[in-house]
């Protein structure tokens, strides 16, 4: 029974689905959030089930432990911030979504409602996957990478690390996807595309560096 989880960073959005989530698994544990970077609350994610406490530093190295931040940018971020060694990430999966036996997780992730995760797919840590997004078959998700509402991912696509498929996305069977990338939202992605660009359209095309 999950009693207690650490929450390293803080996003008002992360942590509403965060909470969202635990509850769609009736897991109402108490929150400590490591608000590392001192950020203030500008959206509520209250919910009179749980109990939150809001801290400076991460103190507690034996509970569960999550990030509280969905951003590809943001997690590496809020990672760099805190000594990870030895802690034990927890996966915080949406009851609804459908996850197949074949499929390898990584840790830490964050997966929403609905979402779907197909046969011997590879999910890296530190992963989100937003709610109606679809990772089908032997797709594989490096560490860092944000799926975004809506997304649908064919069979043998690879996404490299930290980077971010915008909403309502497809990409056809066996595209590569490079590290550091953003895809737009809406596009058809139907050729590779290279590290560390801005990428977008029907036919997605790499449009600037993503500096």
């Amino acid at each position: 029974m999950l009693t207690k989880l650490t929450i390293l960073g803080k996003s008002d959005a992360a942590i509403t689905m965060i909470i969202d989530n635990l509850e769609s698994c009736n897991l109402f544990p108490e929150l400590i959030i490591v608000n590392n970077l001192h950020l203030p609350i500008e959206h509520t994610f209250d919910n009179p089930k749980f109990k939150y406490t809001i801290v400076e530093e991460l103190t507690d190295r034996t509970t569960p432990v999550t990030l509280g931040v969905a951003n590809a940018h943001t997690k590496l971020k809020t990672i760099k911030g805190f000594d990870i060694s030895g802690l034990n990430f927890f996966n915080i999966i949406n009851a609804t979504s459908f996850i197949s036996s074949t499929a390898n997780l990584g840790k830490g992730l964050l997966i929403n409602n609905f979402a779907t995760i197909g046969a011997h797919a590879q999910i890296g840590n530190f992963v989100n996957i937003s709610n109606r997004a679809s990772i089908n078959h032997h797709a594989v998700l490096e560490d860092f990478v944000s799926i975004n509402p809506g997304v649908n991912l064919a069979g043998h696509v690879h996404v490299g690390r930290g980077t971010l498929i915008g909403i309502g996305a497809t990409v056809s069977n066996g595209i590569t996807i490079g590290k550091n990338s953003i895809i737009g939202a809406g596009s058809v992605v139907v050729r590779d595309i290279p590290d560390n660009v801005v990428a977008y359209g029907n036919p997605c095309k790499p449009m600037r560096e993503n500096g």
